[in-house]
């Protein structure tokens, strides 16, 4: 059985305790993970990980990062996708929890990630936070080329549908696992298996049965578990179909 976690942060700074996390998830089956940097600093932990034959790596402009000068930042994301070939960017998209949310910029800024994953020919995944209609209206009118994952997807059944219809996959986390995420699993049964995929989103969103303590890559074995359980497959089965459709977004 091999495990993927198609997307997950850096979780230590310290590089020999990273790796022992790296290691746990191994021991449970995970065989790949798309590790995801947001900041600039971040790329620098990327060459002392790239050798392991482990990590995918991904890279953009985080929605709750942008400010005015957001097109210095787009030019450094753009330099780094030169230098070191990242398999997508992302995570990119619009995030309005916090009341001085830059909208306009945001949106402007999205837009433009999106032209540029199309540039540099890569699929983009999505970070959606309180602003579901104007994320779903920027992508309907121009859907990424090179495919699209919507991350830790907590949306409706409905917006589920429609990503669908765009041909993008639909990415959960460990909420999923939560006996109150009634809206997660009504969406989880609109998903068919070949557009799904699962994350940790470490060192965020622990399932149960580890909620409330930090995230690893090894706690997604719980997440593959639940899911496999609501679809009515084994976790083997799942495991095989979830390898398939990250290898087949992510040219892999």
């Amino acid at each position: 059985m091999e495990l993927i976690d198609a997307h997950t942060h850096v979780t230590n700074d310290d590089l020999d305790l990273y790796l022992e996390d790296v290691q746990k998830a191994k021991d449970v089956g995970v065989k790949r993970a798309m590790l995801v940097f947001t900041q600039e600093e971040e790329v620098e932990f990327m060459e002392k990980l790239k050798g392991l034959d482990f990590f995918d790596f991904a890279y953009g402009l985080f929605p709750g990062d942008v400010h005015k000068d957001y097109k210095t930042r787009l030019k450094q994301v753009l330099e780094a996708h030169q230098k070191f070939k990242f398999k997508a960017l992302g995570e990119i998209g619009l995030d309005y929890h916090y009341d001085d949310s830059e909208k306009d910029l945001q949106k402007e800024a999205f837009q433009k990630q999106i032209e540029l994953a199309d540039k540099l020919h890569l699929p983009v995944f999505i970070h959606t936070r309180d602003a579901a209609k104007d994320t779903f209206e920027i992508l309907k009118a121009t859907p990424p080329k090179y495919g699209c994952m919507m991350h830790c997807f907590s949306e409706s059944r409905e917006l589920a549908k429609e990503y669908i219809k765009l041909g993008f996959y639909i990415s959960f986390s460990g909420t999923i696992t939560f006996k109150n995420n009634r809206r997660g699993l009504e969406s989880l049964e609109e998903v068919p298996l070949d557009r799904l995929l699962i994350e940790t989103d470490a060192p965020y969103l622990s399932p149960s049965p580890k909620r409330g303590k930090r995230n690893e890559m090894a706690y997604i074995l719980y997440t593959y578990e639940r899911i496999a359980e609501l679809k009515g497959v084994s976790v083997k089965e799942l495991s095989k179909i979830v390898c398939d459709n990250y290898a087949r977004l992510y040219q892999s």
